[in-house]
């Protein structure tokens, strides 16, 4: 897929992903003390991406974050991520006046995208956010920024039949492809099953989209999470890469150095640019990004670029 021809328009459900709502009078409180970026931002009209980690700073859940009222805090979470998801607040969140909710049948999430996205976005909700990660609302329903062409939308179930009409008017039908290689392109991961518990993240990037915030306070594998951006130098970051292969590698995929048979890494992400070629996310050793291959295929991988820079050894990212 080349992003700079989607023309004009495209629209899809989310069906890989969902809301959990923490609710309760001490839903910020309680999720603050859990997860890596801070959750205080929400206070204005702004999402954030960020992860809540176990005690040794593995990543355990990958979000987007929306304060959808004073009591309430929207977690939009990989479905397959759901039942691991209320097992690790679950553990805590009994000792807080809030509650976990699955609000998978209460609000339909859907993608936009393409050079008119935002011309279709302001035609259904009547505004559009100030900023990339920004969101405004109408009715009940979010429309969430991710960048100047791509939009998420997460609809309160009562409005979606009303809505998928109007979108439809607007966009024509797009597909879960193109916008998994969007996140490629945005150098954005969520953590599924297969890659549970093995990640930092740092490891993924947070730090470098905003989902890391390293004043905030304590939470959960702090202390790890801070060690490394401190005191330690970070020697893994995660890659955008390609390959012409017909195979189908999984996330979790050994990431190999040709030269010396050695692990790298693993796939963090995999999406099927077209018939011959993917594209994947990769957390690598930075030292090894020449020669790595996938395990199990022989050709090279193709470094790409992605929208930000991978800080050096000696960099440090606030």
């Amino acid at each position: 897929m080349n992003t700079s021809q989607i023309n004009p328009a495209s629209w899809l459900k989310l069906n890989h992903s969902q809301l959990l709502l923490v609710h309760g009078p001490d839903a910020s409180k309680f999720l603050q003390g859990q997860v890596t970026c801070d959750l205080r931002d929400l206070n204005n009209p702004i999402t954030r991406l960020g992860a809540q980690c176990n005690p040794k700073g593995r990543i355990l859940l990958t979000f987007r974050a929306l304060q959808i009222n004073p009591e309430t805090i929207a977690l939009r979470i990989p479905a397959a991520m759901l039942e691991k998801a209320k097992q690790s607040f679950g553990k805590y969140i009994v000792f807080s006046k809030a509650k976990l909710i699955d609000a998978q049948q209460e609000y339909f999430l859907y993608g936009l995208y393409g050079d008119q996205a935002a011309e279709t976005a302001h035609k259904i909700f009547q505004a559009l956010p100030n900023e990339d990660g920004g969101y405004v609302e109408n009715g009940g329903n979010f429309l969430i920024q991710l960048d100047a062409h791509r939009y998420e939308l997460w609809i309160h179930n009562t409005n979606a039949i009303e809505f998928e009409q109007q979108i439809a008017a607007s966009a024509t039908p797009g597909n879960i492809n193109d916008w998994g290689l969007l996140d490629i392109h945005a150098g954005v991961a969520d953590i599924c099953p297969e890659t549970y518990e093995k990640l930092t993240p740092q490891e993924i990037n947070y730090q470098l989209v905003n989902g890391i915030n390293f004043r905030k306070g304590c939470y959960t594998g702090q202390e790890i999470v801070a060690r490394m951006h401190y005191r330690g130098k970070l020697k893994r970051h995660m890659y955008r890469f390609s390959i012409i292969t017909d195979q189908n590698p999984t996330p979790g995929t050994a990431v190999i150095n040709k030269t010396t048979g050695q692990n790298a890494g693993q796939i963090i992400v995999v999406v099927r640019a077209n018939s011959q070629e993917i594209e994947i996310l990769a957390s690598v050793l930075d030292e090894q990004l020449e020669g790595l291959a996938i395990e199990g295929i022989p050709q090279k991988l193709k470094q790409l670029p992605l929208p930000y820079a991978i800080p050096t050894a000696d960099e440090k990212t606030e």
